[in-house]
């Protein structure tokens, strides 16, 4: 954004969260337009969370705007704290070596550590949205004879888009995580199947159709509408714990949102082509999939280096 885009954007943003003017009030006394408006708006807020990251937006946030108006405070300060190529607080870059490492800390840190480790792999195994990941059953990861379900699939009601999807269990790692984890419910006794629903030691004695992830009280995450005038389904406790557990780790400025990212970006350094991105992150879209991938450039030595 140009700085005159910005400075217009601030004060535009000020006034639809602050005074609770509409899109189409903030504009006027530019003679822009209400969707002109809120893609400059929501254009800006994108761009410094994903520059200097906002710890308190979660991504549903960043494109909805009661949640906005919820998140008032750290959005503005964010803001306007915001300067166009001024070096915000060092992200976190995230390798496989990296995510092992901050997974350690929050084993060393965490109160639910098994749960805890095994959500960070599955993020970064399957690059799942948080509400999709609350939507996982027992039976999406394990057979019924207890062995690792390593070709499975998102199934429809669980997809964001409503559409089945790959979903694979191959990373030796995130299968470690998960089975830890399942043996600390089992003998906690948390989601464990009743009499008719599994017998003979069948997924592992637990229910098939219980949350592959529970609360700490054992519970599943519970899905909500976004907000009183916005039905479209959340997770805000999944986001919550996600963003609490990135914090253990020791990460900084890592979302949900980047992580997805992150795969993405793995992937298409695997050889992967938009296609298969889209395709296994649940994006139908060539544009969904250039904007997750984004447009950092690697240094040209690091490109070069060995390439014969």
């Amino acid at each position: 954004m140009k700085p005159e885009t910005i400075a217009r954007a601030r004060t535009m943003l000020a006034s639809v969260l602050q005074d609770g003017a509409t899109y189409r009030e903030a504009g006027a006394p530019y003679g822009l337009g209400r969707s002109t408006v809120e893609r400059t708006i929501k254009g800006l807020v994108l761009q410094v969370a994903r520059e200097r990251g906002i710890p308190e937006l979660d991504e549903d946030a960043l494109s909805c705007l009661p949640r906005l108006r919820q998140f008032r405070d750290p959005v503005l300060r964010a803001v306007g704290d915001y300067t166009p190529g001024e070096a915000g607080p060092k992200r976190t870059t995230l390798g496989p070596e990296e995510i092992a490492a901050g997974a350690s800390r929050v084993r060393q840190r965490s109160e639910n550590a098994n749960r805890d480790v095994a959500l960070i792999f599955v993020l970064f195994c399957t690059g799942a949205k948080p509400i999709e990941i609350a939507r996982l059953e027992v039976r999406d990861y394990l057979n019924r004879d207890g062995s690792v379900r390593e070709s499975s699939e998102m199934r429809p009601e669980a997809a964001v888009n409503g559409r089945s999807r790959p979903l694979f269990f191959t990373s030796a790692r995130t299968c470690a995580a998960v089975n830890a984890y399942l043996v600390e419910r089992t003998r906690r006794k948390l989601g464990v199947a009743g009499p008719g629903v599994a017998v003979d030691g069948a997924y592992r004695g637990l229910d098939p159709l219980s949350a592959l992830f529970l609360t700490e009280t054992g519970k599943c995450f519970e899905v909500t509408d976004r907000g009183p005038d916005d039905a479209r389904a959340t997770c805000r406790l999944m986001i919550a714990t996600l963003r609490s557990i990135f914090k253990r780790a020791g990460w900084t400025g890592v979302t949900s949102q980047s992580a997805r990212r992150v795969v993405a970006r793995r992937l298409a350094d695997k050889g992967a082509d938009g296609a298969q991105v889209g395709e296994l992150l649940g994006l139908s879209s060539t544009r969904a999939v250039r904007r997750l991938l984004g447009h950092e450039r690697r240094p040209l030595e690091t490109l070069a280096r060995e390439l014969v």
